[in-house]
């Protein structure tokens, strides 16, 4: 057993910021020590915004094509500028085990570039996770027609994804807010995600949820929700789950129709019997699918800064109002090994992108991700 343990090494695990928005959040995530545990790579089309980011890996695509100079907010270009760079991005997260792209579509980088990463992860056969977000109602309709083109064409080579809304964070945080200081509060909670990911994947806890278990959820098609919620005291462990449930900033904004549900407890001292069976009846209570599959995991770390941590990703999540047959709650132990996800056949774009470039000239807006 010994020998086993030595011999397995952490799951490696590559956040890839794509375009303006996308180098924004790795940097930050650089700048909070998150590169010690995982790899951090910023990809763009714009040598002078790459040349401040202090992200270690970094990638200049479709050099010959834009000298340098930026995707001019053409998806089609940012989706070329990766086809010319193409051996250097799949060089960039060969070796990973799951894969996280977050850029910020609508304008040309993050949204042309970013489906094609995809896709060369499916063609790997690693995991990959997309967080993208959608532009402010004030920056016009070309950018939100070419945010939600781009969705389309991320969904087939992506695993699962998650979209966020600009305006709501707007909403979420209140017009007062400083632009600076809410874009931060958004990235420290993308640091805490990912710190919470991580840790469920790499660490042994007392019930584990594992890489093959990761895969299933993220095998179910449709919108995918990540939450995390904090709790100074166990009896205020279900706020720290309303808080993961409930996220302002998805464009879904609720977990009832998933199909798949990983709930991790993190706990600095061991927790009642009937606090974790407790939250796992919440969650049922939430999602009308009752055939949902809910794959729970408990850790116990001393060193954690509150008492309860709770990480919630909900995935097969449908979009429209039809609500599913209701049938039998399944819930599975999650050492069960599930099955290995099946590369896509690449459909996803073509060299003639429906984009179209209008000549307008906008910058990327920096990410934002979960509200807690």
């Amino acid at each position: 057993m010994k020998e086993l343990l030595n011999g397995n090494p952490e799951l490696l695990i590559t956040v890839v910021g794509i375009g303006g928005c996308g180098c924004n959040t790795v940097n930050m995530l650089h700048e909070n020590n998150l590169s010690e545990q995982v790899n951090l790579v910023a990809v763009n089309t714009d040598l002078a915004a790459l040349n401040s980011i202090k992200v270690v890996n970094k990638i200049l695509i479709g050099e010959n094509l834009t000298n340098g100079y930026g995707a001019g907010s053409d998806p089609n270009i940012g989706f070329q500028a990766a086809q010319e760079s193409e051996a250097l991005l799949r060089s960039a997260i060969m070796d990973s085990d799951i894969v996280i792209i977050t850029a910020g579509f609508g304008g040309g980088t993050g949204t042309g570039a970013s489906p094609l990463v995809a896709n060369i992860a499916r063609e790997l056969n690693i995991n990959c996770l997309a967080i993208v977000t959608l532009p402010f109602e004030s920056e016009g309709q070309m950018r939100m027609d070419y945010a939600l083109q781009g969705i389309d064409d991320i969904k087939e080579p992506i695993h699962a994804y998650i979209t966020l809304s600009n305006d709501l964070l707007l909403a979420g945080l209140g017009e007062s807010v400083g632009l600076f200081s809410a874009f931060n509060q958004s990235n420290e909670v993308l640091k805490n995600l990912l710190v919470a990911l991580v840790q469920m994947l790499n660490e042994t806890g007392y019930v584990n949820v594992d890489k093959n278990d990761f895969a299933t959820i993220l095998s179910f098609e449709g919108e995918s929700i990540l939450g995390v919620g904090k709790a100074d005291s166990e009896e205020e462990a279900f706020d720290a789950l309303d808080q993961a449930l409930n996220n302002p900033l998805v464009s879904i904004a609720n977990i009832d129709t998933a199909k798949g549900i990983i709930f991790q407890l993190f706990c600095k001292s061991e927790p009642k019997l009937s606090t974790y069976n407790g939250l796992i009846d919440h969650i049922r209570t939430k999602v009308t699918n009752r055939s949902v599959l809910i794959v729970p995991g408990v850790t116990l770390d001393t060193n954690l800064s509150s008492e309860i941590e709770i990480l919630i990703i909900g995935s097969g999540i449908c979009s429209d109002t039809a609500q599913p047959i209701k049938d039998i709650v399944v819930e599975v132990e999650p050492q069960v090994i599930a099955q290995d996800i099946e590369p896509a056949e690449p459909a996803y774009l073509d060299d003639e992108l429906s984009f179209i470039n209008h000549g307008e000239s906008m910058t990327d807006i920096p990410a934002i991700t979960h509200n807690q």
